[in-house]
């Protein structure tokens, strides 16, 4: 009798502490770690990378990734729209931000458990900003060189080959302008030339839209870009870059695996 009794007490009690626990693991793998300097010369190229100890299965995956500053007069920095396919949410970019002090926040949207924010602050020297790229006084300058996309997958590079399942991380380089079209001038932002910048990027392994990338004029020139890819199949990598005026620019990698 009292052991039954006991043994009750204990299953209640461990039903108690698990909400706890449990709370405390989902906060952990949700939450996104969000990587920055805390203090930069350089407004027109500030490294972001975010990484999560999330699930990526079919019924429990990170659905998007949307970054922000909201001091910026262009605060999106983009939505990053991974799947399953992905693997792990890990992704790396260059922004344009703006000087002064100013919070940047990655939100991160899981498909059973709502959304999630991790902040990071950054410093910024005053005249050392990025977003006016634009000049009331001085004639724009000239147009800039477009090259194609160039894609890599640096553990393939070195090991010749990969295992099937592999996570692996993709490499992406773009020679293209991201121009905001704004001057600064008496502490406000003005648009005096229409904006270019890429728009969007769609990853395609074989044929199957595996992830892609909302992209802003808030975005630095010749993006650099990386995000892992679980590799199941010897299928290309197929990169595909839109930009504000309509064009498409495509790059890929060949997948061998072992």
């Amino acid at each position: 009798m009292l052991a039954g009794l006991f043994t009750d007490l204990k299953n209640r009690l461990v039903l108690a502490l698990e909400p706890s626990t449990t709370g405390e693991a989902v906060r952990e793998s949700h939450t996104p770690k969000l990587i920055l300097p805390a203090m930069t010369r350089n407004g027109n190229h500030v490294p972001v990378f975010v990484k999560m100890n999330h699930p990526m299965e079919q019924g429990h995956y990170i659905r998007r990734v949307q970054f922000l500053n909201e001091s910026d007069p262009i605060p999106s920095k983009g939505i990053f729209h991974p799947t399953p396919a992905n693997g792990e949410i890990y992704f790396a970019f260059q922004a344009r931000m703006h000087s002064g002090t100013s919070t940047v926040l990655a939100i991160a949207e899981c498909n059973l458990h709502g959304t999630w924010t991790a902040r990071h602050r950054i410093a910024i020297p005053e005249g050392e900003g990025g977003c006016a790229t634009a000049d009331a006084v001085k004639p724009a300058a000239a147009k800039e060189e477009i090259l194609p996309p160039v894609v890599r997958i640096p553990e393939l590079v070195r090991r010749g080959r990969l295992a099937k399942g592999e996570l692996a991380e993709i490499q992406v380089k773009f020679k293209h302008p991201s121009k905001t079209g704004l001057a600064y001038e008496n502490k406000k932002f003005i648009q005096i030339e229409a904006p270019l910048y890429v728009t969007s990027m769609q990853v395609f392994y074989g044929e199957q839209l595996v992830s892609r990338y909302e992209m802003t004029a808030g975005l630095s020139d010749n993006p650099f870009l990386k995000f892992k890819l679980k590799l199941t199949e010897e299928k290309p990598i197929r990169i595909v870059f839109t930009n504000s005026v309509g064009r498409q620019f495509s790059g890929s990698a060949e997948v061998v695996l072992s």
